[in-house]
């Protein structure tokens, strides 16, 4: 049966704006799908059905959703309904070969002359030139209408983000395309939706099925998968068999073929994947080319919830192939146990109550955070505390000497995504692939500053013993976000050159540890004046209690003398807007 989807296409008609792609008004519909199939949905419209298939696997009675309420092949929205730049994932030109070429359905099938026709069929193909020929006119425009575009785009459901496909006829008398001609409008549309990044990111996606208590994977196939095949990137997957096997993976991988690794993982596989590039000979290579970021599919994300501002793997995904690459600090970690060379850390370091709580409650994983939670609630109670001496090089020591550094380089940051926009709007094409490849590194910037095997530097600080002594949680970190909802270093920046530091005492009574363990979701227990909190470049921790914990990034280290310093725009990670989430620290 002859098919005419290519002139039975629904679609709206829309214009171009600053905030995105607004709906003027619904086109023509397409008529009902007869039961004999004389009108079927073409291949594109498969395509996008694929697309919501991965994403709502889980869920079939919403697998029409492509569809409008009235048998259309192609989601109608309302007029003045809004699709924002951000949102967008994809564009393509509808193509008008079948229009425009000549060429006829009919005569596709019967190539032949007249006289090799079934002489039954003949009716039937007036009949069905008929039909062409109204389907022509009324369901593909002609091109001085505007042009014919299908736009995929993240649409949210429930509480995630599915990839959508509609059809659009863009007007060009009018918006942004009223005084431009011969626009390709397509390009026009992926370079507002991909300001300052690269499109159709090279990924390589590394999974700890046992994360997110065994429902990793499924995590990512469900949730974030679609929106990056929605994008056009190219995806590859490599899932962990062993501890530190991600380690080995990002150490032996072929960096050139990627640009983004994706830990779809809690935050030990970042740790692996850092530590895997930094082992490498080429290391200098391989952190100038990958990005390093993560998909939330585990129990701990605070390098998503920072980076993306968002815990959800959906829209995590969708920040992932909008972000802007920026080069980030990072933290080398030295023991006397590592002999073959010191430790990255992104995000934390921590002695007493955070880290006995964290590592010392792994045996509970199966309760989810609430572990760590009644860890630190029962470290609390007993008011235990945890010797040690700490020698620090301050980048502020007071909190207002804090408040006034944070907001020098928070200025900075800020100046730095403008003159990106800026950048991206005074470019020849208005396009910028957003990558750091102008400011590359060498060798030089991997080598640690300061030698555990040398004494205490003479301009370090040794913090006052009465409460070295007496220390209940030391915590030192480079993000904001420790958890989804504990804003544990509310003044952290991707690049400031420094590191976090808080300290609390022990012998602080209960009554005031309460109002501040409550507050660590607002950020605002930095400002208590039982908390010390300050900036810092460089510590060295030597603890004293006979048996404790240290841990890095989650991951349980020796308990002995530790020697931490930054190691400035070492990494590139993804990041929302080119910043860190907001924390709101400048107000609190």
């Amino acid at each position: 049966m002859l098919m005419l989807s290519r002139f039975s296409r629904s679609y709206s008609r829309a214009l171009l704006e600053e905030s995105g792609i607004v709906i003027k008004d619904q086109g023509p519909k397409a008529p009902q799908h007869s039961q004999d199939g004389i009108i079927q949905n073409d291949s594109d419209s498969q395509t996008s059905s694929a697309l919501e298939t991965a994403s709502l696997i889980s869920c079939v009675t919403c697998l029409s959703d492509n569809t409008d309420s009235r048998g259309g092949n192609s989601l109608l929205l309302p007029p003045n309904t809004v699709i924002p730049y951000s949102k967008i994932l994809d564009v393509r030109l509808v193509p008008r070969d079948s229009a425009s070429s000549g060429k006829n359905d009919v005569y596709d099938k019967y190539p032949d002359s007249d006289a090799s026709r079934p002489v039954d069929d003949c009716d039937k193909v007036h009949h069905e030139m008929s039909i062409d020929a109204f389907y022509r006119k009324a369901y593909h425009p002609e091109p001085d209408q505007g042009i014919l575009v299908e736009v995929v785009f993240a649409r949210p459901r429930r509480n995630d983000l599915v990839p959508k496909t509609v059809t659009l006829l863009i007007d060009r008398s009018s918006g942004l395309l009223c005084n431009e001609e011969n626009v390709d409008v397509v390009e026009k549309i992926l370079e507002r939706s991909y300001k300052n990044t690269k499109r159709n990111k090279s990924i390589l996606v590394i999974i700890n099925p046992h994360g997110g208590r065994g429902r990793a994977n499924k995590i990512y196939v469900t949730k974030a998968k679609p929106i990056l095949i929605a994008s056009g990137c190219y995806v590859e997957v490599f899932q962990t068999s062993y501890p530190e096997h991600a380690i080995e993976i990002a150490r032996t991988m072929d960096i050139d073929k990627y640009d983004v690794i994706a830990c779809a993982s809690g935050d030990g596989i970042p740790y692996e994947v850092l530590n895997g590039l930094y082992r490498r000979e080429d290391r200098a290579k391989a952190f100038n080319k990958v990005a390093v970021t993560q998909l939330p599919c585990g129990s701990g994300n605070a390098m998503s919830v920072s980076c993306h501002g968002t815990n959800n793997p959906a829209y995590a995904a969708l920040s992932l192939v909008k972000a802007v690459e920026v080069r980030m600090d990072v933290m080398c970690c030295s023991q006397p146990s590592y002999l073959d060379g010191p430790r990255l850390s992104f995000l934390s370091q921590t002695y007493g109550v955070i880290a006995e709580s964290d590592i010392n409650t792994e045996f509970l994983r199966w309760i989810g955070p609430a572990r760590f939670e009644l860890g630190v609630t029962l470290n609390i109670f007993q008011r235990r505390k945890y010797p040690c001496e700490i020698y620090v090089k301050y980048a502020a020591k007071s909190k207002n000497e804090l408040k006034d550094y944070y907001l020098l380089h928070k200025a900075r940051i800020k100046q730095s995504t403008l003159k990106l926009d800026f950048d991206f709007s005074n470019t020849d094409s208005g396009s910028s692939d957003g990558s750091c490849s102008g400011d590359s590194i060498d060798e030089t910037l991997f080598e640690p500053k300061w030698s555990l095997d040398d004494p205490v530097p003479s301009d370090w600080e040794m913090i006052d013993q009465d409460l070295a002594d007496n220390i209940g949680i030391f915590y030192v970190g480079k993000m904001p976000y420790v958890a989804a909802d504990t804003k544990f270093f509310p003044a952290a920046l991707p690049d400031d050159g420094s590191m976090d530091m808080v300290i609390t005492d022990a012998r602080t009574p209960l009554t005031r540890m309460a109002p501040i363990l409550l507050s660590l979701d607002k950020g605002s227990h930095v400002l208590q004046p039982e908390v010390e909190h300050s900036k810092i470049f460089a510590y060295r921790l030597v603890p004293k209690l006979k048996n404790s914990v240290i841990s890095v990034d989650g991951e349980k280290f020796p308990y002995e003398t530790l020697q931490v310093e930054v190691l400035p725009r070492l990494v590139k990670m993804l990041l929302k807007n080119g910043n860190y989430v907001e924390t709101e620290f400048n107000i609190l």
